[in-house]
């Protein structure tokens, strides 16, 4: 087998990599391992200690749900870059292909809108956040955990936006 043939192609509409494509890509790789290796150690530690100790550790539930909620959305940021994140086009390989590129383009530009717009939203949030000074586990705070909404939400838009203005900005040849 050789070594071209193992390695993922990304697919057709997604921009070409820059320079730090790869770099970001392997940062949200590992960031998402991390994160998905802690909650597995906390959680099997939880469980020893549930079954083996009888006590837990206070702090485990709400660390792995905010390990979840980072895990959520990083991968949603990774699969928007991507062009691997959930699309439902029923219609759009029955319109005509010249068309096609257009409908495209216009959806990656409403959704990245969207992912703007719940991004500014989520600051409202993060601000109230702060100003309750809640602390989510150990020292951590709430605002600390939820940060990763906005900034996941404006990655996301940034990402659309990038497939909206790529996506077929070359002429095939004829």
């Amino acid at each position: 087998m050789s070594e071209s043939s193992t390695q993922a192609t990304p697919p057709d509409d997604a921009p070409p990599a820059s320079g730090l494509g790869p770099l970001v890509r392997n940062i949200e790789v590992g960031l998402l391992s991390a994160i998905f290796i802690a909650i597995v150690v906390i959680g099997l530690t939880q469980i020893g200690l549930r079954n083996f100790a009888d006590s837990s550790l206070v702090w485990a539930d709400d660390a792995m749900r905010a390990g979840v909620l980072w895990i959520t959305m990083l991968a949603g940021v990774l699969a928007a870059g991507q062009a691997r994140h959930i699309k439902i086009d029923v219609l759009l390989h029955r319109l005509p292909e010249r068309v096609q590129p257009w409908v495209q383009r216009a959806m990656h530009l409403l959704t990245a809108l969207i992912c703007v717009t719940l991004a500014a939203a989520s600051v409202s949030l993060i601000q109230l956040e702060m100003q309750l000074n809640d602390i989510a586990f150990l020292n951590v705070p709430r605002w600390g955990v939820l940060i990763i909404i906005p900034i996941g939400f404006a990655l996301m838009g940034w990402r659309f936006m990038r497939h909206a203005f790529a996506l077929y900005s070359t002429r095939p040849e004829r």
